[in-house]
């Protein structure tokens, strides 16, 4: 589970390397949480030099991996080891590649598309 105040690490190739988030774009009135496959507004915190993006940018983030579980209808649950998202700009993504695992949950979500323009899924 994704709070306000969480933060993100960027595994893509934009140059931001840690994001924090400040605004759930998409969350219910029961649910004050986001999870994978879904868009967050946040500032950047930390941020390679000479690259695409510079700190306290504000940019919409997909998170593709949480630390919490994710349960699936088959019984399993899949946990990983931090709290992975991709830098995304109004419809497309800010880097071109993807650095580690995406979860199955954000591939079958509705952003399968901004998965799609990248290059190449490592």
């Amino acid at each position: 589970m994704i709070y306000k105040q969480t933060k993100l690490k960027i595994v893509d190739n934009s140059g931001a390397k840690i994001l924090k988030i400040f605004h759930l774009l998409k969350y219910s009135s029961s649910q004050n949480y986001s999870q994978s496959g879904e868009l967050v507004l946040g500032s950047i915190i930390k941020y390679k030099v000479n690259k695409k993006v510079s700190k306290k940018q504000i940019y919409k983030a997909l998170v593709i991996t949480s630390k919490r579980n994710i349960f699936r209808k088959n019984g399993i649950f899949v946990k990983f080891d931090e709290n992975r998202g991709i830098l995304v700009d109004t419809q497309k993504l800010v880097g071109t590649r993807i650095f580690g695992p995406v979860s199955k949950e954000v591939k079958r979500s509705a952003h399968i598309r901004l998965l799609a323009s990248t290059k190449k899924l490592i």
